[in-house]
């Protein structure tokens, strides 16, 4: 089985990519070396602990580092947006730091739709592309319409704000 891994093509050839968690129990092991066989070098995990742990994640860090693929942990809470736009640019900044070293870079939440959603446009927005046009490439490579919330569109507008006044 091949894991869900949306990536978006009108940024290539960067490699930036939204997907839903992983799939635990029996097909953990699989989605991770299905990552890596599919360039996946960084994963970015937006679920909090408690999310992690409910949905038997807990060792995602330790799977990645078995598959080579590198971990960060940035949890924001479901249906939520982050706390701060400086700690978002920080990542986004890393995050394009990546992308631009022909890494392959993968976002996920719990459906790989909102909170992941919202960062990759963020990543996006770090590249110069606005919130709408960002959402718009992240929907075709998803085949749905994200983010998930109003307030996580908002968030997003004003985090590419602040960032062309920085």
């Amino acid at each position: 089985m091949r894991p869900d891994v949306y990536w978006v093509s009108d940024v290539a050839p960067l490699r930036l990519a939204i997907a839903p968690r992983p799939r635990a129990g029996e097909w953990l092991e699989d989605e991770f070396a299905g990552w890596r066989r599919d360039g996946v070098d960084v994963v970015v995990s937006l679920l909090e602990a408690h999310e992690a742990r409910d949905l038997d994640l807990a060792d995602e860090a330790r799977l990645c580092a078995r598959y080579d693929i590198d971990y960060i942990g940035f949890p924001i809470p479901d249906r939520g947006v982050p706390e701060r736009h400086d700690a978002v640019r920080d990542l986004a900044d890393a995050l394009v730091a990546e992308l631009r070293a022909g890494r392959g870079v993968v976002l996920h939440c719990r459906a790989g739709i909102g909170r992941s959603g919202l960062i990759a446009a963020c990543v996006l927005s770090r590249l110069g592309h606005a919130p709408p046009s960002a959402f718009a490439m992240l929907a075709r490579a998803r085949g749905t319409l994200v983010p998930d919330t109003d307030a996580q569109s908002q968030w997003a507008a004003a985090f590419h704000r602040a960032g062309l006044n920085a």
